[in-house]
């Protein structure tokens, strides 16, 4: 709701309301100040609306305390989500570098016995295709420039 370039809430509604109380209370206390059995009324009064709000307090930490432990069962299994792509993605990345290893031992084998095929070979070096040869070269060639290690 908006009255002039004020927007007013529930919530301002709730803080009026408890303001009118507050001034109700006070303006019977004043036109009840010399009678005895108002202090009694008075006094009853403030001891039952201590009690229930006593019991909503109670209720909205229960409500409160209730989300909380939602809201932390969703967190943990969030991150116990987390934690297994994680070891999942620390695994592959432990056989990654394994194969990476495999690799890099294997190509300067492949390219020695490469050299030994070509000075074996009669037929003056047709004995392997130019592109697995040039291909082998290469993958040689990114092994050796490879400086991560």
């Amino acid at each position: 709701m908006h009255i002039g370039k004020w927007k007013i809430t529930i919530k301002d509604f709730v803080w009026f309301g408890i303001c009118l109380v507050l001034v109700v209370c006070f303006l019977i206390g004043l036109i009840l100040y010399n009678s005895t059995c108002a202090f009694d009324i008075l006094s009853g009064a403030s001891t039952a609306v201590s009690i229930v709000l006593s019991l909503v307090a109670i209720l909205y930490s229960m409500i409160e305390g209730a989300n909380s432990t939602q809201v932390n069962q969703e967190t943990k299994s969030q991150l116990s989500n987390i934690d297994k792509k994680l070891e999942t993605v620390t695994n592959k990345l432990a056989d990654l570098k394994t194969k990476k290893q495999n690799i890099r031992d294997a190509v300067p084998i492949l390219y020695s016995a490469l050299q030994e095929i070509e000075k074996t070979s009669t037929s003056g070096g047709d004995a392997i295709n130019k592109q697995i040869k040039q291909n082998l070269e290469n993958l040689k060639n990114y092994i050796d420039e490879d400086i991560d290690d």
